[in-house]
């Protein structure tokens, strides 16, 4: 009386998990190449991204420049930056063009002269109104990056506040009030 046991090659290759490690080891590897080969179009975006910054890096020291202010405010710029990029395919191109033409020392200018020379003028002087400003476009489809931080507010920063329909400037409220003890107050 002999039993034969007869074993289902099928059940007894699996290990419990439904498949085999032949077939997880093909798995991973494809999951793998898979991967590298999706990494591929990252690195290019990534190569675009570092060109991005060099371009926005070019717009600063533009700005600088043009403006001959050297605390701009870099995040400002940014935003200005961007909204000129949403606006002109071309923009960090001749931003690139136009930080070519800084040299050391020179006015504001002596580096308009330069670009009006290398046909960019009108483009420099839509930089300098977007820095002053503190808009980007003159038509109704203009935008507005900064109101506050506009440049032609600094000049008079000392003596006058930037005009709003309130009377102590824009968000007046958001400063401390005034001591109710002022000296000032009290001798009017």
């Amino acid at each position: 009386m002999k039993q034969r046991i007869t074993t289902n090659s099928t059940a007894a290759s699996k290990n419990g998990t439904g498949s085999t490690r032949r077939e997880f080891l093909l798995a991973a590897a494809g999951l793998t190449l898979s991967g590298a080969l999706t990494a591929l179009p990252g690195r290019a975006f990534a190569a675009s991204v570092t060109s991005g910054r060099d371009a926005l890096r070019d717009f600063i020291a533009v700005s600088h420049s043009v403006t001959e202010h050297q605390h701009l405010d870099v995040e400002l710029g940014a935003r200005f930056f961007t909204a000129f990029t949403e606006s002109d395919a071309y923009f960090a191109e001749r931003v690139g063009q136009l930080a070519r033409l800084i040299q050391s020392g020179d006015s504001a200018e002596q580096l308009m002269d330069r670009a009006r020379a290398a046909g960019l003028g009108d483009f420099l002087y839509a930089i300098v109104t977007a820095w002053y400003t503190g808009t980007i476009g003159n038509d109704y489809h203009g935008k507005l990056i900064a109101y506050k931080q506009a440049l032609m507010y600094q000049p008079v920063s000392d003596g006058l506040i930037v005009p709003t329909y309130c009377g102590n400037g824009p968000l007046w409220w958001t400063q401390p009030l005034p001591d109710d003890n002022n000296s000032l107050i009290s001798s009017l």
